[in-house]
């Protein structure tokens, strides 16, 4: 019996609509072949669509401009799999339909930024995709933008945004490292944050403050040394979508007061908490707090060591509340212990090795190996695909990208 296939790819990540007079300029810090010597003066001399294309210094020597960015633009090394080096802040001002992308970017000492709310209508999008910060923040507490972090490094810095989407990033501050508060639009699009490793100096790991849309936050590696790695303190209150908190990994060197804090879920909302990994060697007591909850939050198959509880929430019999779960340098459980095969059964939870669902940021099909090493190089950062498929059906696949 032949069955058919059909697989519908939608690469997104560079598919922006473009003016038809859109060019390549240069800029290297010769000038050689008529490159512009600054970055700034590329900007400037751009229009809408233009992709500025850097050459690295010599010795990677930074440029050091700080920019005002006005227009659509894309700002890429040219060098494939590699990266230019700047210091200073790019600043970008919202427009309609704007998009501004970063590829290759490493920043010793800034971030980018936006200034000001986006006017209402098309949101202006920002992509930042393969590009380290060795001091600096992502910083978009504003209104109809839509920020797309993707394969990039925070080594001291932390992002804040409204509405986009956080994947395969690993970053480190002594303060909250990823804050969403309430967008001005509200809309029925879920907020992604998956496949992070997230060291927690201090504050939260994960600081969810919007009722404007739903949340996944699945797959997550919080390395945590205060009391909570996520603190969820507002969902929207709409059941027409769920919220999905899945297959993160909490550990911690200090002692876990509360693992995750999920608080003040309004009426019509609803929340999964399932096959989450938590290990505190330093012992503790709460892994899941809950608390002034009128919504429905459903807790299972959740795997805890130390041992922790889970307080203020109803659960089934399915967590495991006393697990030997140990964890190797990377995170990753090691051989042997609970969360190997301690998610949920169902085979839609699968590990892609098809066994059993592994408990914690490396089980499941967005298990962290998808997203680290970092290569630098192009890749297919997101694939988003069924996890039930009825024979006869078609499968679609939604596919995201960055290359140079």
């Amino acid at each position: 019996m032949k069955k058919s296939l059909q697989l519908s790819l939608a690469f997104l990540a560079l598919a922006f609509s473009f003016t038809a007079s859109a060019t390549d300029l240069c800029v290297n810090e010769n000038g050689n072949g008529g490159c512009y010597t600054t970055i700034t003066a590329a900007h400037n001399a751009a229009i809408n669509g233009d992709r500025i294309i850097i050459t690295p210094k010599a010795g990677n020597a930074p440029y050091v401009e700080n920019l005002t960015i006005t227009k659509s633009l894309q700002f890429i090394c040219a060098t494939e799999a590699s990266q230019y080096t700047v210091q200073g802040t790019f600043s970008i001002v919202p427009a309609i339909g704007r998009v501004v992308t970063f590829i290759g970017m490493n920043n010793l000492a800034g971030g980018i930024a936006g200034t000001t709310d986006g006017p209402s209508g098309a949101r202006t999008k920002v992509n930042i995709m393969n590009c380290n910060f060795g001091s600096g923040n992502i910083a978009f507490d504003y209104n109809n933008f839509d920020i797309n972090l993707a394969s990039s490094v925070l080594a001291d810095g932390n992002i804040t945004f409204r509405f986009g989407r956080i994947i395969g990033n690993e970053i480190t501050d002594n303060a909250t490292l990823i804050t969403v508060n309430t967008d001005g639009t509200a809309t029925y699009d879920t907020i992604l944050i998956i496949g992070n490793k997230l060291n927690q100096i201090a504050s939260y790991a994960i600081r969810f403050s919007s009722s404007g849309q739903f949340v996944s936050i699945i797959n997550n590696l919080m390395v945590s040394n205060n009391a909570s790695a996520l603190y969820m303190d507002a969902a929207k209150n709409s059941a027409l979508g769920r919220n999905t908190i899945m297959n993160n990994t909490v550990a911690s060197d200090a002692t876990i007061g509360y693992g995750m804090q999920l608080i003040y879920a309004p009426a019509n909302s609803v929340t999964d908490v399932l096959n989450n990994l938590f290990v505190a060697p330093g012992g503790g007591t709460t892994a899941i707090y809950g608390y002034s909850n009128s919504g429905l939050i459903g807790v299972y198959y959740n795997v805890m060591s130390s041992p922790l509880n889970i307080s203020g929430l109803t659960y089934d019999g399915t967590n495991n509340l006393t697990s030997n779960t140990t964890l190797d340098v990377n995170g990753r459980p090691n051989t042997g212990t609970d969360a190997i095969n301690g998610g949920s059964p169902d085979f839609s939870y699968y590990d892609i090795n098809l066994t059993v669902n592994d408990a914690g940021a490396y089980g499941g099909s967005f298990t962290l190996d998808n997203f680290f090493p970092q290569t630098g190089g192009a890749r297919v950062y997101y694939v988003q695909a069924p996890r039930r498929v009825n024979v006869g059906t078609a499968i679609d696949i939604k596919a995201e990208t960055f290359d140079r």
